[in-house]
């Protein structure tokens, strides 16, 4: 935890808002919550949340060949960086 944290919120607490935040940047729009339980969820620290199941930001590859026994990840980049392009929806 960030030092300047110390003593403004609980670790349980953080915890509880990042998991909120995992569930609200899930892969497929009807895994995330809705606002209203989100609201639900940080006001209600008695409930219990879902675990978050598959963030819309980790790496997902093609499923072109889904039996492919390979444990190693594709390599994407010639140099260690990556680059964002910026599209319209």
């Amino acid at each position: 935890m960030d030092p300047m944290l110390e003593g403004q919120c609980s670790q349980n607490l953080l915890l509880r808002y990042i998991n909120v935040g995992l569930l609200c940047v899930e892969e497929m729009a009807a895994d995330r919550p809705t606002v209203s339980q989100v609201v639900s969820m940080l006001t209600n620290e008695l409930a219990l949340l879902p675990s978050p199941k598959h963030p819309a930001f980790s790496t997902v590859r093609s499923m072109e060949n889904p039996c492919s026994s390979s444990s190693r990840p594709e390599i994407y980049s010639a140099n260690g960086l990556s680059v964002s392009v910026m599209e319209a929806r």
